[in-house]
């Protein structure tokens, strides 16, 4: 009888934000299974009027974080994405820094976190 392999990919999606917002904080240190040191961050846009920031950040205790992926300016509605690669981490959380131009935009992050 084979044994079922845990996974090594986390995959999370978080609630959709009406306004500019921090999301939760999310662990991507599970061992065994999971120690992610690579990400992909998805970050949904719809009613944008000029433009939304985003960003994400890791950290390595919980307490002190830094940006992983930078403020990126999204200027239209639609699926982007972004990848990190080698970056042993503990945590992540997306971030919905800013928006322009209204208050319309609905902003939805999805992550990946692999070995």
């Amino acid at each position: 009888m084979s044994q079922l392999r845990p996974p090594d990919i986390l995959f999370v999606t978080y609630p959709i934000l009406s306004a500019p917002a921090t999301c939760a904080d999310t662990s991507v240190y599970l061992p065994p299974s999971i120690v992610a040191k690579n990400f992909s961050l998805f970050v949904t846009v719809a009613s944008v009027n000029t433009n939304v920031i985003v960003a994400l950040e890791g950290s390595i205790d919980g307490t002190n974080w830094s940006k992983i992926i930078a403020n990126t300016t999204i200027s239209a509605n639609g699926t982007t994405h972004y990848n990190l690669a080698n970056h042993p981490l503990k945590f992540i959380r997306p971030i919905f820094v800013s928006e322009s131009g209204g208050t319309a935009a609905t902003v939805l992050f999805s992550i990946a976190a692999a070995n």
